[in-house]
This record gives structure tokens, sequence and C-alpha cells, in this order.
């Protein structure tokens, strides 16, 4: 019993060092068992890969034309109802709405990894407990996933109905966007651009098409994509910091709340008990029995020796 709470006790500590303080002593060495390090190159990639949605180039305004089309009513024109924005808001949410689910599929992935690696290596001297304790380690992972799945399903739906934000940085991101109009209105009007493209925000945006657009239309197309584009980069880092400090807290959670209680009752109820556990297997019963019979012939053997070699010495005398 002593051994069995040793073993679930330096499991908890290594977890807690190498996944809340984010010590390396045990694992200088192996770099896939630096779980801070892997964690937030992780969560660099997956903001990389939200921010390549921003992209200007690819059919300048035509989505936004295409929903100001689909939301036109008998109203006043040149303005456009809140339907339109939040529409727009929609599609883009759905279009990186993997992104985040594939993240917590991956980490949690990892960190079973990790989970098992430092289980295997406390079990060392008693494997006969690995299984049931690796089965409480996953089961918990598990939930872990599940529970975590369901806070980005609701992060998703969260940004998809409704656009708000407190960043101060939104009104002025919005205002310096809007300062390419008069460039984006010139570069249709000039004659001498053959091309008809011009460079906003790093990007060479191809505005031909828009030739035949209406003024109406296209300057509404044009406020609806600064204004996207402004709050976009808003949504993204939300996301990011939303999926960072989740996991974070089930990591605290996991560790400090649930796989040791996991563990004990896994292995003391369902396991039958931590004397079934380390009980003698049949396989190594039999083996011990044979070495139990091979020493007492090996004592006979010696005993008979030396009788044989008393009688020799008697005889010489």
């Amino acid at each position: 019993m002593g051994a069995f709470v040793q073993i679930v006790g330096s499991f908890k500590e290594t977890l807690q060092k190498i996944f809340i303080r984010g010590e390396l002593d045990e694992y200088e060495d192996d770099k896939q068992m630096h779980c801070n390090a892997r964690l937030a190159e992780m969560l660099d990639k997956l903001s990389q890969d939200l921010q390549s949605s921003v992209n200007f180039s690819e059919n300048f305004l035509v989505e936004e034309m295409q929903i100001l089309e689909e939301a036109n009513g008998i109203r006043l024109p040149h303005f456009f109802p809140h339907l339109v924005f939040s529409s727009l808001l929609k599609r883009r949410v759905n279009s990186v709405s993997d992104l985040p689910i594939c993240f917590v599929n991956k980490v949690c992935g990892y960190l079973e990894i990790v989970c098992v690696r430092v289980l295997m290596d406390c079990c060392g001297s008693y494997p006969q407990l690995l299984p049931s304790m690796k089965k409480a380690t996953q089961n918990v992972m598990g939930r872990m996933k599940i529970k975590f799945m369901e806070r980005v399903d609701e992060m998703i739906e969260m940004e998809k109905m409704t656009d708000y934000t407190c960043d101060p940085e939104f009104i002025p991101s919005y205002n310096k966007l809007m300062g390419n109009r008069d460039l984006f209105l010139n570069s249709l009007n000039c004659l001498y651009n053959s091309s008809q493209t011009l460079n906003m925000e790093g990007y060479s945006i191809y505005v031909k098409h828009l030739n035949d657009v209406s003024e109406n239309i296209r300057n509404q197309a044009f406020d609806l994509k600064m204004r996207m584009t402004a709050y976009w980069k808003i949504v993204l880092k939300r996301m990011v910091d939303y999926l960072a400090l989740q996991l974070r807290f089930f990591m605290q959670q996991v560790v400090n709340k649930e796989i040791e209680a996991q563990v004990v009752n896994e292995v003391m109820v369902n396991g039958g008990g931590i004397e079934k556990m380390l009980a003698e297997p049949p396989s190594v019963a039999k083996k011990r029995e044979r070495l139990q019979s091979s020493i007492s012939l090996l004592k006979e053997s010696k005993e008979i020796i030396e009788q044989v070699m008393d009688g020799i010495v008697v005889t010489s005398d």
C-alpha cells in the first residue's frame, strides 16, 4: 500500500512540475516533455493560422457586395442594416471554426502522451499497476477534452451571436483603414493605372472588377470591409486568449483535483484493490517454484559432493 501511495504522489508531483510550474529538471534533455514551451508553440501556430484569414487581395469587396445585395430592402440609401455586418461576421467565424477545434485535439493528444510517459516512469518497479493507472489517466484526459471542446463550441457561437468589444483600438483602427478610401477611389478613376491595382495594408489589390459597380454599393462594401477588418483582428486575438486561459484552467483542474482521485478509484475499486494488483502473477509463481526446486536440488548436490570429498580424504589417510 505504501508503494502505491508513493507512486501516486510522485505522479502528481511530476505533473505539477511540468504542467503547472514549468520545471524541467526531471526531463531536462527531452524537449518533448517541456510542456509549457510546446504548448506555447501550439498557441503561436494557432495565432498565425488565424491571422492568415485576414486577406485583402483575393476578390476585393466581392463577398461584401454579395451580402449587401442579399440584404437589400425598401429603406433609405447609403445605410446598411446591422444584419449585414452580422451575416459577414458569421461567415468569417465559420471559416476559421475548424482551427480552434484542431488545436484542442492536438493539445489534448499531446498532454495525454506526456501523462502516460510520466506514469510509465513512476510505475517502473510495479508494472502491474500501469494498466489501471493508465486507464484512469486516459479517462481524465478524455473528460478534459470533452469539456474543452464544449468551451470552444460556446466561444464560436458567442462570437457569431454578438459583435462587441471594449477595445479602445477598434475605432482608431477603423479610421485608419477608412483613410485608404481616397486611394481606393483614385485607383478606380486613374487613367494611367492600366492594371488598376493599389497597395493597401501591405497587400496588392486588384480593383478593375469594381468599375461597373454602382458607387453606392461600392462605397458601402468598402466601409463594411474596413469595419470587419478592424473588428476581426480583435476577434482573433480574443479567440487565442480565451483558448490559452481555458487550457491553463483545465490543466490546473486535472492535476490538482481530478487525476489523483481517479487513479485511486480505478485501482482500489475497479481494479479489485491494491493487494490484488500487487499479487504475484501465476506465471511468476511458477517460475519461483522452479527456482526454489533448483535451489533445493543444488543444496542436495552440494551435500553429496561434500560427503564424497570427505570419503576421499579419509581413504587417503
